[in-house]
């Protein structure tokens, strides 16, 4: 009989013991699970502040980008005014070089006719 209570002491004690060391061992990894997971939350918020940081940025140079296409279009349609004008004013210039030439040619012929006549 007492060989049988000695027996369930050990058994008891040996269960007492292997029930402890894995509570332990539990407890620390527990532990560092937690740290783990608390780190992971500091850089989930660290990126979350930057990615909403970086989406107005994203919006201001949106905003600029679309204030310079106006200004683009603005630079471009003032261009074309200018190139229109410019040709316009060399189409002026090439029929005004054109009616001289024939004015002159006209007042070249007359004193020819006159110095023929003479």
């Amino acid at each position: 009989m007492e060989n049988e209570f000695f027996k369930m002491d050990l058994f008891f004690f040996v269960t007492t013991t292997v029930v402890v060391l894995l509570g332990v061992l539990w407890a620390i990894v527990l532990f560092y699970v937690v740290k783990i997971v608390r780190n992971i939350n500091r850089i989930v918020s660290t990126v979350q502040k930057e990615v909403d940081e970086i989406s107005v940025d994203f919006a201001e140079m949106k905003k600029d980008v679309k204030e310079g296409i106006h200004e683009v279009r603005e630079g471009i349609t003032t261009a074309k005014n200018y190139t229109k004008m410019v040709a316009g004013a060399g189409i002026v210039r090439a029929v005004s070089g054109l009616f001289e030439a024939f004015v002159e040619e006209k007042e070249n012929s007359k004193k020819r006719k006159k110095t023929v006549k003479k």
